[in-house]
């Protein structure tokens, strides 16, 4: 279970990156922000899931290295 929940975790944090470029191009077109707020809300949702799923929860200095991991599948 534990390498779902890493996963799960890169990807939440993946979305919630790319959700602030589409907000900002929704802002400057006049546009409501609609994707990105939805984006925010799954990448939030799934950054929540995956850290109250691991005991301990994660840390902003393992994140590199949980990157990594889930990447290159070690």
């Amino acid at each position: 279970m534990t390498d779902y929940t890493d996963l799960i975790m890169v990807l939440g944090t993946g979305v919630l990156f790319l959700a602030f470029p589409a907000m900002v191009g929704a802002f400057s077109r006049g546009a409501p922000p609609r994707a990105a707020m939805l984006a925010i809300f799954a990448g939030g949702c799934m950054i929540v899931y995956a850290n109250s799923s691991r005991p301990g929860g994660y840390s902003l200095a393992e994140m590199p290295d949980l990157v990594l991991r889930v990447i290159t599948g070690a």
